[in-house]
């Protein structure tokens, strides 16, 4: 199909901090929406990244997880591929 990504994991980019709570937020929402398309699942976490709240996901199409870790002043977050 013309105009359709095959892996998500292809447009996703890692995230090392995020700029304020704002941006983090809009972030989550997008992430939600890859949710609600099918591209993304989200999975329990495994491992934790220092114990700050976290969530993981995986691409449905290939076994790529991605680690949104929360920011929790003065750590501004981050968002990563796990495997």
């Amino acid at each position: 199909m013309v105009g359709k990504i095959e892996c998500i994991c292809n447009v996703l980019e890692e995230i090392n901090e995020f700029q304020s709570i704002w941006e983090f937020e809009r972030f989550q929402k997008y992430i939600k929406g890859l949710e609600k398309d099918g591209d993304l699942i989200e999975v329990p976490v495994q491992k934790h990244y220092a114990g700050f709240p976290e969530q993981w996901f995986k691409c449905t199409s290939c076994p790529q997880i991605w680690r949104l870790v929360h920011p929790d002043f003065p750590f501004k977050g981050i968002w990563e591929k796990y495997q």
